[in-house]
Protein backbone atom coordinates (compact mmCIF):
# COMPACT_ATOMS: atom_id res chain seq x y z
CA UNK A 1 0.00 0.00 0.00
CA UNK A 2 2.96 2.70 0.42
CA UNK A 3 4.55 2.12 -3.07
CA UNK A 4 3.28 5.58 -4.66
CA UNK A 5 1.89 5.64 -8.11
CA UNK A 6 -0.22 7.83 -10.01
CA UNK A 7 -3.79 6.85 -8.74
CA UNK A 8 -3.59 7.68 -4.84
CA UNK A 9 -1.84 9.54 -2.55
CA UNK A 10 -0.08 8.09 0.22
CA UNK A 11 0.89 9.01 3.30
CA UNK A 12 4.72 7.89 4.75
CA UNK A 13 7.19 8.62 7.62
CA UNK A 14 9.94 9.87 8.27
CA UNK A 15 9.41 12.46 5.80
CA UNK A 16 11.91 12.62 2.28
CA UNK A 17 14.38 14.69 4.13
CA UNK A 18 14.48 11.21 6.48
CA UNK A 19 14.35 10.75 10.43
CA UNK A 20 17.46 10.42 10.90
CA UNK A 21 19.49 11.97 7.25
CA UNK A 22 22.13 14.04 6.91
CA UNK A 23 21.92 16.23 10.10
CA UNK A 24 25.14 14.66 11.63
CA UNK A 25 25.10 12.97 14.97
CA UNK A 26 27.95 13.20 17.32
CA UNK A 27 29.83 10.69 19.88
CA UNK A 28 31.42 11.31 23.14
CA UNK A 29 33.61 8.41 23.36
CA UNK A 30 34.34 9.01 27.24
CA UNK A 31 30.49 7.93 28.20
CA UNK A 32 30.34 5.78 24.96
CA UNK A 33 27.07 8.04 24.29
CA UNK A 34 26.14 8.56 20.56
CA UNK A 35 24.24 12.00 20.18
CA UNK A 36 21.57 12.18 17.65
CA UNK A 37 19.24 14.79 16.07
CA UNK A 38 15.94 13.72 14.67
CA UNK A 39 12.52 14.59 13.55
CA UNK A 40 9.02 13.27 13.95
CA UNK A 41 7.59 14.03 10.74
CA UNK A 42 5.64 12.59 7.74
CA UNK A 43 5.24 13.63 4.08
CA UNK A 44 2.38 12.98 1.45
CA UNK A 45 3.20 11.50 -1.85
CA UNK A 46 0.65 12.56 -4.32
CA UNK A 47 0.80 11.53 -8.23
CA UNK A 48 1.44 14.22 -10.80
CA UNK A 49 -0.36 14.27 -13.82
CA UNK A 50 1.26 11.54 -16.47
CA UNK A 51 2.79 14.83 -18.52
CA UNK A 52 4.59 15.60 -15.42
CA UNK A 53 8.09 13.87 -14.07
CA UNK A 54 7.55 14.61 -10.24
CA UNK A 55 10.25 14.97 -7.23
CA UNK A 56 13.09 13.45 -8.58
CA UNK A 57 11.59 11.45 -11.82
CA UNK A 58 9.12 9.48 -9.08
CA UNK A 59 5.93 10.45 -10.52
CA UNK A 60 4.96 11.91 -7.63
CA UNK A 61 5.28 15.69 -5.45
CA UNK A 62 6.09 16.02 -1.89
CA UNK A 63 4.35 17.34 0.90
CA UNK A 64 5.54 17.55 4.67
CA UNK A 65 2.67 16.81 7.08
CA UNK A 66 2.36 15.87 10.88
CA UNK A 67 2.58 12.47 11.75
CA UNK A 68 -0.99 10.88 12.33
CA UNK A 69 -0.72 10.70 16.06
CA UNK A 70 1.19 14.56 16.39
CA UNK A 71 1.51 15.93 19.90
CA UNK A 72 3.10 19.17 18.35
CA UNK A 73 6.47 18.34 18.60
CA UNK A 74 8.68 17.86 15.56
CA UNK A 75 12.43 18.25 16.76
CA UNK A 76 14.08 15.44 18.70
CA UNK A 77 17.78 14.91 20.30
CA UNK A 78 18.69 11.68 21.82
CA UNK A 79 21.10 10.66 23.91
CA UNK A 80 22.08 6.49 23.29
CA UNK A 81 24.34 4.66 25.17
CA UNK A 82 26.10 2.55 22.75
CA UNK A 83 27.29 -0.22 25.47
CA UNK A 84 23.81 -0.76 26.66
CA UNK A 85 22.14 0.21 23.30
CA UNK A 86 20.01 2.22 25.95
CA UNK A 87 17.83 5.50 24.98
CA UNK A 88 19.53 7.56 28.21
CA UNK A 89 17.42 10.64 27.46
CA UNK A 90 15.36 12.01 24.80
CA UNK A 91 14.49 16.34 24.42
CA UNK A 92 11.62 17.25 22.46
CA UNK A 93 10.54 20.44 21.22
CA UNK A 94 8.02 22.03 18.62
CA UNK A 95 10.99 23.28 16.28
CA UNK A 96 12.70 20.52 13.94
CA UNK A 97 16.21 20.17 14.33
CA UNK A 98 18.21 21.52 11.59
CA UNK A 99 22.01 21.36 12.63
CA UNK A 100 24.74 18.72 13.32
CA UNK A 101 25.50 18.30 16.84
CA UNK A 102 28.83 18.29 18.87
CA UNK A 103 29.63 16.64 22.09
CA UNK A 104 32.28 18.48 23.84
CA UNK A 105 35.22 17.27 26.38
CA UNK A 106 33.45 19.56 28.79
CA UNK A 107 29.98 17.77 29.21
CA UNK A 108 27.60 19.71 26.57
CA UNK A 109 26.30 18.63 23.64
CA UNK A 110 25.04 22.08 20.99
CA UNK A 111 22.85 22.43 18.32
CA UNK A 112 20.73 24.06 16.51
CA UNK A 113 16.53 24.18 15.51
CA UNK A 114 14.51 26.00 12.89
CA UNK A 115 13.30 28.70 15.17
CA UNK A 116 17.08 29.85 15.23
CA UNK A 117 18.13 28.77 18.35
CA UNK A 118 21.39 27.23 19.10
CA UNK A 119 21.57 25.63 22.17
CA UNK A 120 23.74 23.72 24.81
CA UNK A 121 22.42 20.71 26.58
CA UNK A 122 23.89 18.74 29.77
CA UNK A 123 25.39 15.87 28.06
CA UNK A 124 24.41 13.90 30.98
CA UNK A 125 20.05 14.36 31.40
CA UNK A 126 19.66 16.68 28.49
CA UNK A 127 18.73 19.46 30.53
CA UNK A 128 18.78 23.20 28.66
CA UNK A 129 21.63 25.46 29.52
CA UNK A 130 22.40 27.65 27.35
CA UNK A 131 20.36 29.53 24.67
CA UNK A 132 20.91 32.04 22.14
CA UNK A 133 18.59 33.18 18.68
CA UNK A 134 20.73 33.78 15.44
CA UNK A 135 19.92 35.53 12.51
CA UNK A 136 19.26 32.85 10.41
CA UNK A 137 18.66 28.57 10.77
CA UNK A 138 21.91 27.11 11.84
CA UNK A 139 22.50 24.68 8.88
CA UNK A 140 25.69 22.90 9.78
CA UNK A 141 27.63 20.75 12.26
CA UNK A 142 28.89 23.46 14.90
CA UNK A 143 32.73 22.95 15.83
CA UNK A 144 35.21 23.69 18.47
CA UNK A 145 38.71 25.01 18.61
CA UNK A 146 41.52 27.26 20.15
CA UNK A 147 43.76 29.40 19.64
CA UNK A 148 46.52 30.56 22.07
CA UNK A 149 44.62 28.76 25.15
CA UNK A 150 41.16 30.42 24.63
CA UNK A 151 38.45 27.77 23.54
CA UNK A 152 36.06 29.04 20.81
CA UNK A 153 32.38 27.57 19.41
CA UNK A 154 31.81 27.93 15.51
CA UNK A 155 28.89 27.46 13.25
CA UNK A 156 27.28 28.34 10.11
CA UNK A 157 23.48 29.88 9.36
CA UNK A 158 21.69 30.26 6.26
CA UNK A 159 18.48 28.31 5.77
CA UNK A 160 18.07 26.66 2.47
CA UNK A 161 15.57 24.04 1.35
CA UNK A 162 15.71 21.60 4.08
CA UNK A 163 14.29 24.47 6.86
CA UNK A 164 11.55 25.58 4.03
CA UNK A 165 9.87 22.63 3.56
CA UNK A 166 9.62 21.96 7.34
CA UNK A 167 7.97 25.16 7.60
CA UNK A 168 4.31 23.80 6.31
CA UNK A 169 4.01 22.06 10.47
CA UNK A 170 5.27 24.92 12.34
CA UNK A 171 3.70 27.93 10.44
CA UNK A 172 4.13 30.06 13.26
CA UNK A 173 7.90 29.83 12.74
CA UNK A 174 9.36 32.72 10.31
CA UNK A 175 12.17 32.30 8.49
CA UNK A 176 14.09 35.61 7.74
CA UNK A 177 13.01 36.87 4.48
CA UNK A 178 16.52 38.17 3.75
CA UNK A 179 18.43 35.03 4.02
CA UNK A 180 21.98 36.14 5.27
CA UNK A 181 24.79 33.54 5.76
CA UNK A 182 27.07 33.67 8.28
CA UNK A 183 30.09 32.72 10.55
CA UNK A 184 28.82 32.84 14.48
CA UNK A 185 31.72 32.41 16.90
CA UNK A 186 31.57 32.09 20.43
CA UNK A 187 34.31 32.62 23.15
CA UNK A 188 34.04 29.89 25.89
CA UNK A 189 34.32 31.24 29.10
CA UNK A 190 37.88 30.00 30.78
CA UNK A 191 37.80 26.87 33.29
Amino acid sequence: ELVPGRDKTVMVCPNASGGKNWIPSSYNPESKTLYVPLMEICMDMIPVPADEVGFLSTGIRTTVRPRPDHDGNYGRLQAINLETLEVEWTHRQRSPRTSGLLATAGGLVFGGDLNRNFTAYDEVNGEELWRIRLNDVSNAAPITYMVDGKQYLAVTVGHGILSIDRRSVVPEIRLPTNPAPTLWIFELPDG
